[in-house]
């Protein structure tokens, strides 16, 4: 139920930024957005938001003091409009669903590159160019530290996952030498 509602909900915001021409503030603000109503402590303002026991005018009241003035004008009703009919608390999917429109809509790739350590930043930069070139796309790079990989990178993207790491090397190697022996 959560993806359909996050589907229909992250849809129809998409449509409505396109036609408002404001696609990208709201992109902008969505991932923020989420990250105050749900962080550490917000769960009674969640509860708020929920509670079919709130009018309508004070749910829009109670996202108004917060977020009016700090964010476009779509954005701000489409939240009243989440809060009430229920819905906030699909609020993650919804904005994962209009990430997702968003970045096919731009040609954006999110890639994540996982590395025994943080790359330097010449090698940051060396991969995404080379990773553009490659695919025709924006890449945005998200970086993990997974120390256990000892050194090499894991790409993944999509339902894609490219693994060049010393540990996946070495485990191929043991593997064969344990067929050889077996």
């Amino acid at each position: 139920m959560a993806d359909s509602i996050g589907n229909i909900y992250g849809n129809a915001l998409f449509e409505v930024c396109c036609e408002e021409n404001c696609l990208d503030e709201v992109y902008g603000e969505l991932g923020s957005i989420r990250d105050i109503i749900f962080s550490q402590g917000q769960e009674e303002y969640v509860e708020l938001l929920a509670s079919p026991l709130v009018t309508e005018d004070e749910k829009r009241a109670a996202l108004e003091k917060v977020f009016m003035d700090r964010i476009q004008p779509v954005t701000l009703n489409f939240l009243c409009l989440v809060s009430e009919k229920g819905r906030i608390r699909f609020l993650p999917e919804i904005c994962a669903k209009f990430k997702e429109l968003y970045e096919k809509h731009n040609n954006i790739i999110e890639v994540t590159a996982v590395t025994a350590m943080p790359l330097s930043e010449r090698l940051r930069d060396k991969l995404v160019a080379k990773l553009e070139a490659v695919s025709g796309a924006k890449i945005v790079l998200v970086e993990k530290v997974d120390k256990s990989l000892m050194g090499g990178i894991v790409l993944r993207y999509s339902d894609t996952e490219i693994d060049g790491s010393v540990r996946t090397k070495l485990d191929d190697i043991k593997a064969q030498i344990d067929g050889v022996i077996a």
